[in-house]
């Protein structure tokens, strides 16, 4: 038999029964086509998106220069989009104390005004302002005298800042009654009926060595409490806060009770007596905003019906 017979006839013999699954292997060269095409478009993406991220940064450079050749302001950079989150929506910002702001004007009695008008509650008003340290040399002594109405009956606030001639004892020893009056031993302090109030006085030594004496006085007219602080700086400023339930004999006022207590709690204007703000040398911002507030209360002379 020829030879090329016989192989032609293997090779028939060897495929006849052969079933190959066409519709399989066309399925699966499309599926693979497609997979091939997705990762040929990703890679152009990625390029693409590597190219404009670079055209940003270039552009953002070139703006940014141009900014500060300006003397612009240069605006912050963008955030990176994969890491933004939403956030919630941040609280204004407190305004800075007026210890925080440079001390570069004279305390002024309108100042002092504005100082305790920050610092009493809500709802109250001045009805009534005067300058009563006009006679002295504002960086030795100076205040302001107010009347003041909260609904429940006027009261009068007494605000002083001075300088004192006499030393600040040495070695943090109590101060005797040759070294101030601010002692408990000074008059009547108890008040002669209700409120009882808290202890009627009492003095001690600050944090800062400030010696502070804080008391309820009585007055002539039953029922016209005062409460007092008093702080003696050991750089020889004395700072004294007076509120009293009623108008007191002083500047022009009648004597007389008008509510059953001060408007504020004796703890309450100890906190306020305490501030590092009660200096001779403030924020002329402070200044400036006292000017405006005192500005539309009533001047002395106080006339009395």
């Amino acid at each position: 038999m020829d030879f090329d017979q016989d192989l032609a006839g293997v090779l028939a013999a060897s495929v006849k029964n052969l079933d190959p699954p066409v519709t399989r292997i066309v399925a699966e060269s499309a599926r693979l086509g497609r997979e091939q095409q997705r990762a040929q478009r990703l890679r152009a993406l990625r390029v693409g998106g590597a190219s404009l991220a670079v055209a940003a940064v270039l552009c953002a450079a070139v703006v940014t220069s141009q900014l500060r050749d300006r003397g612009a302001p240069v605006p912050p950079p963008p955030a990176d989009p994969a890491s933004a989150t939403a956030s919630p929506t941040a609280s204004p910002s407190a305004s800075p104390s007026q210890s925080a702001l440079p001390a570069d004007a004279q305390l002024t009695p309108d100042a002092m005004v504005k100082l305790l008008s920050d610092r009493l509650p809500a709802g109250g008003t001045f009805v009534k302002y005067q300058q009563p340290y006009t006679d002295h040399d504002p960086a030795e002594e100076l205040g302001a005298f107010l009347r003041y109405d909260d609904g429940h009956g006027t009261a009068t606030f007494q605000l002083t800042l001075r300088k004192e001639t006499r030393p600040f004892p040495a070695g943090r020893r109590t101060p005797g009654a040759r070294d101030t009056s601010l002692r408990c031993d000074s008059g009547p302090q108890r008040p002669s009926g209700p409120p009882p109030g808290p202890l009627s006085c009492r003095t001690r030594f600050l944090a800062d060595g400030s010696w502070e004496m804080v008391s309820a006085t009585d007055a002539a007219v039953p029922g016209l409490y005062g409460y007092q602080v008093a702080i003696w700086r050991p750089d020889g400023d004395v700072l004294v806060l007076s509120e009293f339930a009623g108008t007191i004999n002083a500047y022009g006022h009648k004597e007389a009770a008008t509510r059953a207590e001060p408007p504020v709690p004796l703890a309450q204007w100890q906190d306020i007596a305490e501030s590092p703000d009660w200096q001779f040398h403030v924020p002329r911002t402070l200044v400036d905003e006292g000017a405006r507030l005192a500005s539309g209360i009533p001047r002395a002379p106080f006339p009395e019906s």
